[in-house]
């Protein structure tokens, strides 16, 4: 719009010349003022503010967080609104100064156990522990410890099934050794002439003799070293200690069997002269032995049975037996063939538990005394056996 000389410009403009043919005054144009040309600002969200032209910038709103200026460091984005939390759900505590945690590149979030997830079809899941892992990450279950490099968990997942493995095996390896060396005993006890004169022979004579107390006195001599050699077994001190008490065990055990074998021999002569067949005592009444034992640690090993419970049941049929045996040398009855039944069930018995405690129960350390027990038990059912093959085929 142009400027009339004639008029003022703006109200208390004074004039600056007068018209020399009229005599009015004349008023100078105004000054152009220079305006600030209008500056977009870019509030978060993306939307510039509408600013009037000519008009001072406006500051640009700082967004409210629990009432709260936020003070957003210079660089960094702000940040992202959390959904709404469930009710009773505890918000997270940060403490003062701490940087909130970051997220890797690339890697999905972890969820804990108990907030809130969004399922299939976006709808919030809790309760369970959703964990989002990388394809190439391994997958871990709920209450599980936490994998550090597969070196921790690994050796405390496998160390005690290993070490146990490794007791199992040297247990049965010291039985099978212990089994050949009383049945090589054996044979040196009865086919050396030297050990036959001056050890199987005043051995048998003094406990077949008619007077009761000399078989009790083996009897005790034989529960003497029994027990020596089982305190001998169980000691930690020293391995040597150990394999002496087994040693001394096998020893007594081949000595006690020298007057039952030569009643069996006797026997299987008489049997042979009066013009009947051989009896084979021994051979049957071994397979039976290692049989029976076979299928009681098989049981133990697939029914996964723990027969800890019966300690104290046996303790108290060996009592029982013991004191029968005690009375029968006194009064000087025959225990027959019900008896030795009842001692086969006995030794089984003691099969399965001792065979239960060697799976689970054992030091892993002590597998010379876990072959010691074991061997008893075998020994024990062997003598019975052969009595029982000999009572039955009279």
């Amino acid at each position: 719009m142009a400027h009339d000389p004639n008029q003022p410009a703006y109200p208390g403009q004074q004039p600056t010349s007068f018209d020399p043919m009229t005599g009015k005054p004349q008023y100078a144009a105004p000054e152009p003022q220079y305006q600030q040309p209008p500056q977009q600002f870019q509030q978060p969200g993306g939307y510039a503010p509408q600013q009037q032209y000519g008009a001072p910038p406006q500051q640009p709103q700082q967004p409210q967080f629990s009432g709260q200026p936020y003070q957003q460091p210079y660089g960094q984005q702000p940040p992202q609104q959390q959904p709404p939390q469930q009710y009773g759900q505890q918000p997270p505590q940060q403490q003062y100064g701490q940087q909130p945690p970051q997220q890797q590149f690339g890697q999905p979030p972890q969820q804990q156990y108990g907030q809130q997830g969004m399922g299939p079809g976006g709808y919030p899941q809790q309760g369970y522990q959703q964990q989002y892992a990388s394809p190439s990450a391994p997958a871990q279950s709920f209450g599980a410890a936490p994998d550090d490099g597969g070196l921790r968990g690994t050796v405390n997942a496998t160390a005690g099934v290993s070490d146990r493995k490794r007791f199992i095996r040297l247990t049965y390896m010291h039985l099978a050794g212990s089994i050949l060396t009383f049945c090589g005993l054996l044979y040196l006890l009865f086919n050396v002439p030297f050990l036959v004169v001056h050890v199987t022979a005043p051995l048998a004579e003094f406990g077949l003799s008619y007077q009761r107390w000399h078989w009790g006195v083996v009897l005790a001599a034989f529960m003497g070293a029994s027990y020596i050699a089982d305190h001998f077994a169980k000691s930690q001190g020293s391995r040597g200690m150990q394999y002496l008490g087994l040693a001394i065990y096998v020893l007594a055990e081949a000595l006690i069997f020298v007057p039952l074998l030569v009643i069996v021999m006797f026997f299987t002569e008489a049997k042979l002269a009066a013009g009947g067949a051989d009896p084979h005592i021994l051979r049957d009444a071994g397979i039976s032995t290692v049989v029976i034992f076979t299928v009681l640690s098989l049981f133990v090993v697939f029914s996964k049975k723990d027969f800890s419970f019966l300690g104290g049941i046996l303790g108290i049929m060996s009592g029982a037996a013991m004191a029968l045996i005690v009375m029968s040398l006194i009064f000087g009855f025959n225990l027959g063939i019900v008896f030795c039944v009842a001692m086969v069930v006995l030794a089984a018995g003691y099969i399965l538990y001792q065979t239960s405690g060697v799976l689970a129960h054992y030091n892993t350390e002590s597998y010379v005394a876990a072959s010691l027990a074991l061997f008893a038990s075998f020994a024990l059912m062997l003598w019975y056996v052969i009595q029982i093959f000999m009572r039955a085929r009279r």
